[in-house]
């Protein structure tokens, strides 16, 4: 039994866009905007950092147009890099997007918390503690998908373009609020390179995990148009939504007052709106974790389902579901490991080494793709999507990625750099002896 063919267009922009759009998002926007300094270093950066997602995004759209399989990066990097180091990069991206499903999941609780406390006391406040709400979201998700991709689908689409709408809409209305703008919004400033280069390297992070929506080319109505477009288009909405929410964040509020906050993006709307615009902001920071969730189980559980049908994971992982079509197995695990880590970063209360892991990995991941992209142009004539300009995008992706996964491993703490070295290296040792056993 293979998956269904359902999603389409739209359904598969949003899917690109839902990861990115987190809730954890907004704490990465105040350190961009402290890095840039200025209004001007603020937009150049981000505008740097959406040019560098483009460049690997299209080269995502090449390699899904030749390989359109849920196996996602497991294939795309097989012929270039070897199959053991293919399977290890392929498997360390799967637990990387757990280690984040769980902060996300940490942020969440507290934002729904947040709402709720503001009409709920007593005992049932008490009751619905972050953890249990954090645990009703990630079971709703999980329902959501197993009972079919175009309902998920749907939900994504929904929930994913009315949060692009809504920022861009908060946005615009700062433009017209004359109140409480901060003082270093009062011009455009000067400009840095400098400052608007290390800014770039932050606004980078802001598109993680945008690359899952490859792994759903067995389930796209058009693999060979459609989903290819649908990357880059769905990168460049991100864009013009993180220029206006970050601009609208440097122009009214004070950066360095949110700095230590879990959820900062909730100041912003009382600063513009008073206290309607916080609980707006919270209903839409809610929205913005389950489309993250949503996403992250859409793409995630499908590359999880390829590698038990091939056998390199458990082959009960690569079971459908009868009535729906959906990898239900391969999603009861996403779901199993992915609330072991919200427990474990609810107890520990340290969410910010997961996401350094992820977004260092994720940029040798992106590094790894371009170089990808590379080979396959100059050694596959029939590519279905090629890109105009491909050889010098691809170029610069592969040095720019490189350069700021460096960056980051030599900016966190060492345990970052161990996470992604020892681990990755113990996964092409696994792969190595799984690939020799099967």
């Amino acid at each position: 039994m293979s998956l269904k063919r359902a999603l389409k267009f739209n359904r598969l922009v949003a899917v690109t866009m839902g990861t990115p759009l987190a809730s954890s998002v907004f704490p990465s926007i105040m350190l961009l905007d402290l890095a840039a300094g200025s209004l001007i270093n603020e937009i150049v950066a981000i505008l740097v950092a959406t040019a560098l997602v483009i460049m690997s995004s299209f080269a995502y759209s090449e390699l899904v147009s030749i390989y359109p399989t849920a196996a996602g990066n497991r294939v795309f990097l097989r012929r270039p890099l070897g199959d053991a180091i293919a399977l290890g990069l392929s498997l360390m991206w799967v637990f990387i997007i757990l280690g984040a499903a769980g902060v996300e999941g940490y942020v969440v609780g507290y934002v729904l918390y947040y709402l709720i406390s503001l009409y709920v006391h007593g005992a049932l406040l008490s009751a619905l503690t972050p953890l249990v709400l954090s645990l009703i979201v990630m079971t709703l998700i999980l329902i959501i998908n197993i009972i079919g991709v175009e309902i998920s689908g749907n939900f994504q689409m929904g929930v994913t373009y009315f949060i692009a709408a809504s920022l861009i809409a908060v946005s615009i209305i700062s433009a017209f609020i004359s109140k409480s703008i901060t003082a270093q919004a009062q011009t455009l400033g000067s400009f840095n390179p400098v400052n608007a280069l290390s800014a770039a390297a932050v606004g980078v992070y802001f598109f993680l995990g945008y690359g899952r929506v490859t792994t759903l080319g067995e389930e796209a109505t058009d693999y060979r148009r459609s989903l290819p477009m649908a990357i880059p288009i769905g990168v460049s909405i991100l864009g013009v939504v993180f220029i206006s929410i970050s601009t609208a964040i440097f122009m009214h509020v004070p950066i360095k007052s949110l700095i230590s906050m879990l959820i900062p993006q909730v100041l912003l709307g009382k600063y513009l709106l008073g206290g309607e615009g916080a609980v707006f902001m919270v209903i839409i920071s809610v929205l913005m974790s389950f489309s993250t969730f949503n996403a992250g189980v859409l793409g995630t559980s499908r590359l999880i389902y390829a590698l038990g049908r091939e056998g390199t994971l458990p082959r009960f992982l690569g079971r459908v579901h009868r009535r729906f079509f959906t990898p239900y197995t391969a999603l009861l695990f996403l779901y199993a490991v992915a609330v072991a880590m919200l427990f474990i970063v609810t107890y520990t209360k340290s969410f910010s080494i997961p996401l350094y892991v992820a977004a260092g990995f994720d940029s040798f991941m992106y590094a790894a793709i371009g170089y990808s992209a590379l080979w396959h142009l100059r050694h596959v004539n029939d590519i279905p999507f090629r890109v105009k300009g491909g050889l010098i995008m691809y170029l610069i992706a592969v040095v720019a990625f490189t350069l700021l996964g460096i960056l980051l491993l030599l900016t966190t703490p060492p345990i970052v750099a161990l996470v992604i070295i020892l681990g990755t290296a113990f996964l092409i040792v696994y792969a190595r002896y799984r690939i020799k056993t099967l």
